[in-house]
């Protein structure tokens, strides 16, 4: 981190809170979670990770009170399911850093794909991760990923090139924004929000992993027909608001 307007006020400064939202999820998130802290700390960020236990039914909420108890800098925090968004809330409202950033509970991370945010840091209030290809994905998942950024861009008139990966927020401006969507329609929600209100952007190329294990809920059509439906709910709401006019922010390549 080695840009000048993010330094260090005290020896408790936080540079960037990583929330792991985790819905049985005890198989894959030690290895996620010790992952993350090791590459937090080969970057030397300052930095904490937050482990939302989303009303898991399995011992995924034991195995985030053990990596808290174990891990400096790791906490645990148990709510009843609440879905992606809720969870992301919650850790937001424990979190202190300067910066906050959703992570997968089922990625593995190296230091490598923190770097690109970090590296943008006191230089924009919104840091976009855009995938340079899609990892897994079947050919469903693909058409899905073409078009929904797409669709974004023409009911709210955002045009980023990668609007439901990991994103970094400036956390004061993240806490001026009101959210409606719990599942994934809230990371769309996010960045228009985020754009109305005036926020600064910058697009960077991350590569995405496979996953830890497991099958990602977004190859369902259940899923996929969710999410779209709830777009849909926020673009009636958002039309509907007296001052969803966007701010003249700007958004980087």
């Amino acid at each position: 981190m080695n840009d000048a307007s993010i330094q260090p006020g005290a020896a408790s400064f936080v540079a960037l809170s990583v929330i792991v939202p985790a819905f049985n999820e005890e198989v894959l998130l030690e290895g996620t979670v010790r992952r993350l802290r090791a590459s937090l700390n080969e970057l030397q960020i300052p930095a904490e990770i937050i482990v939302v236990d989303d009303g898991s039914r399995d011992h995924t909420g034991e195995m985030a009170d053990c990596l808290a108890r174990e891990l400096p800098g790791v906490a645990a925090c148990h709510q009843e399911n609440q879905g992606l968004g809720g969870a992301f809330r919650t850790g937001i409202r424990r979190a202190t850093g300067e910066y906050v950033m959703l992570w997968p509970a089922d990625m593995p991370a190296n230091a490598g794909d923190l770097a690109p945010y970090t590296a943008q840091f006191g230089r924009a209030d919104v840091i976009v991760g855009c995938r340079r290809r899609r990892v897994g994905y079947n050919p469903l998942m693909l058409v899905n990923a073409w078009l929904y950024p797409r669709l974004v861009a023409l009911l709210f008139q955002l045009h980023l090139r990668d609007v439901n990966w990991i994103h970094a927020y400036r956390r004061d401006q993240f806490a001026r924004i009101r959210l409606t969507q719990r599942g994934i329609p809230m990371l769309a929600e996010t960045l228009v929000r985020l754009r109305d209100i005036g926020a600064t952007f910058v697009q960077v190329d991350v590569e995405m992993k496979a996953r830890l294990g497991g099958v990602s809920s977004a190859s369902r059509f259940q899923v996929m027909w969710h999410t779209l439906i709830g777009l849909f709910s926020l673009w009636n709401t958002w039309r509907k608001e007296t001052d969803h006019t966007p701010c003249p922010g700007s958004i980087g390549t």
